[in-house]
């Protein structure tokens, strides 16, 4: 499903461009949980970021990156657009900074939603509910802002909101940073349900082997 052969990555800086990533090579299969393990700066948000080709302007992206065969990098933005979402989605490593403020849990998702796909808001509320019971959030936290959540509530909702639109590939960056090891337990757990139930392939990227040794199928070690 996903393949990445000598992909290389260097971020602009006012010294030149420094190597984030060097000659990285792996892939994913359909349905295949692979771990992405490190020691901090290695650059493992940095290979989901290129994955979802969200990553900075200037910055140099060399090598291959494929998805089912299309070379991501030869994409236009258009095409990116429509792949990003409904076909690969990406959990963020900090639920508390990523939902905006100032917007409902609805709006959040009607939003998402509708940029994608033309459905009507009726249609988009039932994916909206459906996605939220799936990670045991009640329906009726639909219209609270995120300050009323927890930080593993506010975490399941980024979930919900990046398996809204059922992607073939997620790519999870660290999605139990900073919760106890309980909600960690709930969370890992959901996950792996939702690859059951989707059929979907995981990326996981984290730094805690003891999670790598519970839910993934291999393993890929990055060092700086």
């Amino acid at each position: 499903m996903l393949r990445a052969e000598e992909l290389s990555v260097q971020y602009a800086t006012n010294r030149g461009y420094v190597h984030a990533l060097d000659n990285i090579s792996l892939d994913v299969a359909s349905g295949e949980t692979v771990g992405i393990v490190g020691e901090t700066g290695c650059g493992k948000s940095t290979l989901g970021k290129a994955i979802l080709s969200i990553l900075p302007p200037r910055t140099r992206v060399t090598g291959h990156l494929q998805f089912r065969g299309t070379e991501l990098n030869a994409l236009d933005r258009e095409a990116l657009r429509r792949l990003q979402g409904e076909e690969i989605a990406l959990i963020f490593q900090d639920p508390m900074t990523r939902l905006n403020p100032l917007m409902t849990i609805e709006e959040h998702f009607l939003e998402t939603i509708r940029a994608h796909q033309k459905v009507s808001k009726r249609e988009a509320l039932e994916r909206t509910m459906a996605a939220l019971t799936s990670m045991r959030v009640p329906e009726s936290r639909l219209r609270n802002y995120p300050h009323e959540f927890s930080g593993g509530m506010r975490q399941r909702i980024m979930i919900a909101l990046a398996l809204v639109l059922t992607p073939s590939l997620l790519v999870a960056d660290e999605p139990t940073t900073s919760l106890d090891v309980i909600v960690e337990a709930q969370i890992l757990e959901i996950l792996q349900d939702l690859k059951r139930n989707y059929r979907m392939s995981l990326l996981l990227i984290t730094h805690n082997l003891g999670i790598v040794a519970e839910v993934c199928d291999r393993v890929a070690v990055l060092y700086a």
